[in-house]
């Protein structure tokens, strides 16, 4: 009689450890996907505000090789539209309510982890191929995303540790069943995001835009700046390169910043605009780098070869190759590094001496802060930002939708 007593006792409690073993690693994998899920929504809400405003302050943007504002930027960084944080979102709330329903649920509850194991697996290989694309194809890495990866990576080796955990049988049933459930989840919450998340507007200072007669939402801010273009290389600190008619009755002033992603996509919009309006329009680029080496305004080294980048670019004016300068930054701008503006000033021809002769030049140095502050004037706070004959476009950055404004002036 005692034989059988004591045995039932040590059946109790060898399950009740093992139940105490089983909460303990649903907890831990539940906090790493709580985590991961935390990480996304950040992610989705830089991914908008850059979208919106052009770039951001980010504490994450420390150098040019650290940068979420690079890699949110890329081509890389949406899936359908969607932005990668918001599948992130979904793939995390999946694992969420696979993890739950295994925590609190009943053995045939248990059977949904066989599909959180799959999904691990998956959300591994997917890490190391978009951190490849981050390293290798962008040239740059996100904190944010590296925080992911490494929460994807803690979940495949918490799973290897508790791997005894998981139903040891498997069962197409159970996969298939358990996968339903993600698929369910990943839908709603995609669906959610595009249902329900407004869109997308460009950032603004003024809170209520102007409308037209129609009620349509203005595409130039009211107020006029006092805006000018410097169109002589003797005047002043030197003139503005500029392309068109000087005496154009529409002028298109950019402020933009050599290392911002948003700014060369603009740069090559801007290209085939000057090439549609011709005469018809002056278009004017202003530097405005994010680098706090030459700009005061900026907090921190967003962009640490803008401000290089910028004299160099007038240096190259004053030897009539300021747009090659400019195009080849543009497309060069991904691999950007210590050396590489010297590097592309000496490929369109410069030489050692007119480089050295630039950079010591104290005037090239004060005109870029003159735009700077120019640009501080008129209320630039991101980049790119655009003035159409001295009011602030707040439209779409397309070429269509800057034809539009242009004829609208034209035709005023």
């Amino acid at each position: 009689m005692t034989e059988s007593r004591t045995g039932r006792n040590s059946d109790s409690t060898t399950g009740q450890n093992q139940s105490r073993g089983n909460k303990t690693w649903l907890i831990m994998a539940l906090l790493l996907a709580l985590t991961g899920a935390a990480f996304s929504v950040y992610s989705t809400y830089h991914h908008r505000e850059l979208k919106a405003a052009g770039a951001t302050d980010a504490a994450c943007n420390i150098n040019q090789t650290i940068n979420c504002d690079a890699v949110a930027s890329s081509v890389y960084s949406e899936i359908m539209g969607i932005p990668l944080g918001v599948w992130g979102t979904a793939y995390f709330a999946a694992l969420l309510v696979l993890l739950g329903t295994a925590l609190v649920g009943h053995r045939s509850s248990r059977e949904n982890l066989q599909a959180y194991s799959l999904l691990v697996g998956i959300g591994f290989i997917v890490s190391i191929i978009l951190g490849g694309i981050s390293f290798f194809k962008i040239g740059a890495v996100c904190l944010v995303c590296i925080g992911i990866y490494a929460v994807t990576t803690l979940s495949g080796i918490l799973l290897l540790v508790y791997r005894n955990e998981i139903p040891s049988q498997f069962s197409t049933k159970s996969v298939f069943n358990g996968g339903s459930t993600a698929t369910i989840v990943v839908a709603a919450a995609l669906c959610a995001y595009v249902l329900f998340m407004p869109k997308i507007k460009p950032a603004t200072s003024e809170k209520d835009l102007p409308k037209d007669a129609s009620g349509k939402i203005a595409t130039l801010l009211p107020t006029k700046t006092d805006l000018t273009t410097s169109k002589s290389a003797y005047s002043g600190l030197g003139e503005d390169y500029r392309k068109g008619n000087d005496n154009a009755k529409v002028e298109i002033i950019e402020f933009a910043d050599f290392q911002c992603p948003a700014c060369a996509r603009v740069a090559d919009i801007m290209k085939q605009l000057a090439v549609r309006v011709g005469e018809r329009a002056l278009i004017v680029f202003r530097n405005y780098p994010l680098d706090n080496s030459c700009n005061a305004g900026v907090r921190s080294k967003m962009h640490e070869h803008a401000c290089n980048l910028a004299i160099l670019a007038r240096c190259a004016g004053q030897y009539g190759k300021f747009w090659e300068y400019h195009d080849m930054v543009f497309a060069e701008q991904s691999s950007m590094a210590a050396g590489k503006p010297e590097e592309i000033a000496r490929v369109i021809g410069l030489t050692e001496a007119q480089i050295k002769t630039c950079k010591d030049s104290p005037d090239l140095l004060a005109k870029v802060k003159e735009d700077i502050a120019a640009g501080d004037r008129a209320g630039v706070d991101s980049t790119p930002t655009i003035f159409i004959n001295g009011r602030k476009y707040v439209g779409e950055r397309s070429l269509e939708a800057l034809q539009v404004e242009i004829d609208s002036q034209l035709n005023e």
